[in-house]
């Protein structure tokens, strides 16, 4: 079925975005641009048109003028959002943070932390204030002590498995959205009630649950928030977790690929994948990089 939406230019720039990992070549002159996946096409025409075509076109229109239409009805988590005080770093609630999104070779690791008052010395103690500008030499001394501590719901993400779900059509943030909705769903099981949730947020609130539409069970009263680590100490704690959890897999890959495998993406991770390439053939990677990734176009240019 198809499906079209007429948008000014600042929307059509931010649908380009979102589908840009998925751009394809197409041979009508009329399209600004063309992005095709296993449930959908989009076709972005020079006269601000955007046509859906596929099984999910009818979604994915909806999912657009959601986002495009925010409902100005105040929801339960905009009531408990007014309830925090801007300084209450140490609100008692689980925090829900994502590691590994911006590297090409390690997993992507989710974790929900439940953060409680009666830790709020020891918590204090381990210096978490800002989780970004921690050093993995810390993470990993901090990240010991937390994990035999508080009650968390931890989700490590293959890299194999990641190259599957990119092959069928899902992008990182709807990987992400899925990986902390069963975190947040494991986590308050371990509560038995429901605490406050904060997220780091990664998704306008709308688009992240338009990510879990075919999800049987959906955590939807959160608390979305940019930069929540440096705001919230259960967020810190989550964000320290996650990294932990990467790091210690990441040392593992490194002594299983017998290769010096890089943090984050570079020029010097570019050259490393083509070298890998060369050595071991591209098929090798899976295992242990997202393929999905420029980075493994460019190590190609290199060889």
């Amino acid at each position: 079925m198809n499906a079209v939406l007429n948008l000014d230019k600042n929307q059509i720039q931010r649908v380009i975005k979102f589908y840009q990992d998925y751009q394809a070549v197409s041979n009508n002159e009329t399209v600004l641009f063309f992005a095709k996946t296993e449930f959908v096409s989009v076709s972005v025409y020079k006269s601000n048109k955007v046509m859906f075509q596929g099984l999910d076109a009818q979604e994915e229109y909806n999912m657009w003028t959601t986002i495009f239409n925010i409902s100005k009805e105040e929801t339960t988590s905009t009531k408990k959002v007014k309830s925090i005080k801007s300084n209450d770093y140490y609100v008692q609630a689980i925090g829900s943070d994502e590691v590994g999104t911006g590297d090409f070779f390690g997993p992507i690791t989710v974790c929900a932390v439940y953060f409680e008052t009666r830790h709020l010395d020891f918590i204090k103690s381990l210096g978490i204030d800002d989780s970004k500008k921690l050093t993995d030499e810390k993470i990993l001394r901090i990240g010991e002590q937390l994990k035999d501590k508080v009650l968390f719901s931890l989700l490590t993400l293959p890299n194999n498995k990641f190259n599957a779900l990119t092959k069928k059509g899902y992008n990182m943030n709807k990987i992400k959205a899925y990986l902390h909705n069963q975190a947040i769903l494991h986590l308050i099981e371990k509560c038995q009630h429901t605490p406050l949730v904060i997220m780091d947020q990664f998704a306008e609130k709308d688009l992240y649950f338009s990510y879990l539409k075919t999800e049987k069970k959906v955590f939807k009263d959160i608390i979305f928030e940019t930069k929540a680590e440096s705001a919230y100490a259960c967020v810190a704690m989550a964000s320290i977790i996650a990294r932990y959890a990467f790091l210690k897999h990441f040392e593992q890959m490194v002594k299983e690929s017998g290769y010096p495998l890089i943090k984050g993406a570079s020029n010097k991770v570019d050259a490393l994948t083509a070298l890998i390439i060369k050595e071991k053939g591209e098929s090798f990677l899976d295992k242990y990089a997202k393929m999905n990734f420029k980075t493994l176009e460019k190590a190609k240019e290199l060889l």
